[in-house]
């Protein structure tokens, strides 16, 4: 990931998109339009969740390294 906030933009922009469809599909009568915003949610959803994982590991070793602990602590 090479900026972080750009893909959390990006990843942001795709599920506000994704939630525009999905809140269309509820007046829609079409079933294939709401089971495909629903998936398109889950996916901009997922996609999201992976770059704040990341976003955090790359933070923490951040701290870590800021500290001295260039090794992760054993309880």
């Amino acid at each position: 990931m090479s900026d972080p906030t750009t893909s959390l933009r990006d990843r942001t922009s795709i599920l506000a998109a994704a939630l525009a469809q999905w809140a269309e599909s509820d007046t829609e009568p079409d079933e294939a339009a709401m089971r495909r915003a629903a998936v398109n949610l889950v996916d901009a959803i997922d996609g999201l969740l992976r770059d704040l994982y990341l976003l955090r590991g790359s933070l923490v070793q951040q701290i870590r390294h800021a500290d001295g602990l260039t090794h992760p602590r054993v309880a």
